[in-house]
């Protein structure tokens, strides 16, 4: 048996991180080829640094709830995925609250933001360093730079 765990344990061990975790969506997979119908939220985790890598101690920022439903920080999710939660999200139009979490490697803060999701707008969740402990997290249309959403809470 002791035999047998070990390359078990290696095999799963070379399994970490192999692949993004998908996008999430409440939209039917049927339906959900055609973007230009829907609201595409993306972070600037996934827009801006598409090579990035687990140790590399880079501020990450997650998608956490999405009008209350988890769709982050999933338990043990990372043995399949880089990450634990997503970067993108297809979204049918509407209001939405969402809440992002902005991760260190030893720090973390959340972040709710609401916005109205119109059919084929990009939208991205962008941070700014304020100073010490202090950070600004925003939602902006990627076609026009404006800002779209209002912090909740």
């Amino acid at each position: 048996m002791k035999k047998m765990f070990m390359p078990a344990f290696i095999m799963l061990l070379s399994l970490y991180g192999c692949a993004e975790m998908p996008a999430y969506s409440n939209v039917e997979s049927r339906e959900a080829g055609d973007e230009s119908r829907y609201t595409v939220l993306e972070t600037d985790t996934y827009a801006g640094r598409p090579q990035r890598h687990l140790l590399d101690s880079e501020p990450d920022l997650n998608i956490i709830r999405i009008n209350d439903k988890k769709v982050g920080n999933i338990p043990f999710s990372t043995y399949y995925y880089r990450n634990d939660s997503p970067q993108r999200a297809v979204l049918t139009p509407g209001t939405y609250t969402v809440q992002l979490e902005y991760r260190l490697p030893l720090h973390f803060m959340f972040a709710d933001l609401e916005f109205e999701g119109k059919p084929g707008q990009k939208v991205i969740a962008r941070t700014k360093y304020v100073g010490p402990s202090r950070l600004e997290i925003w939602l902006e249309d990627a076609a026009t730079g404006e800002v779209v959403s209002k912090r909740v809470r």
